[in-house]
């Protein structure tokens, strides 16, 4: 049970992390942020990080890859509001930077 309720917290998180991925995309293509682009584009590459570090830790990789079985990329897709799908967030140009 316990084990249980911890990796539905850590997923939880992963899941809050790759809404804040979403948001800093969003953020990139907003022309009144273009002087911030640099410190959005290092923030996205800091969350990214943190997103695979955690995915890799837990062995909740397979969930990040599109396509895996209960895909937390998809999950959050659906939760939040907009028009990226989640290979866009997961290939975006942006992103890697």
């Amino acid at each position: 049970m316990a084990e249980t309720y911890r990796k539905s917290k850590i997923e939880h998180y992963l899941d809050r992390l790759l809404i804040r991925k979403q948001a800093l995309i969003r953020q990139l293509e907003l022309n009144e942020l273009e002087q911030s682009k640099e410190f959005i584009r290092g923030q996205l590459s800091a969350t990214d990080m943190i997103i695979w570090e955690i995915a890799v830790e837990f062995d909740l990789t397979d969930q990040l890859i599109e396509g895996g079985k209960g895909n937390v990329s998809e999950r959050c897709a659906k939760k939040s509001v907009g028009t990226h799908s989640s290979s866009a967030l997961q290939n975006h140009p942006d992103a890697d930077s």
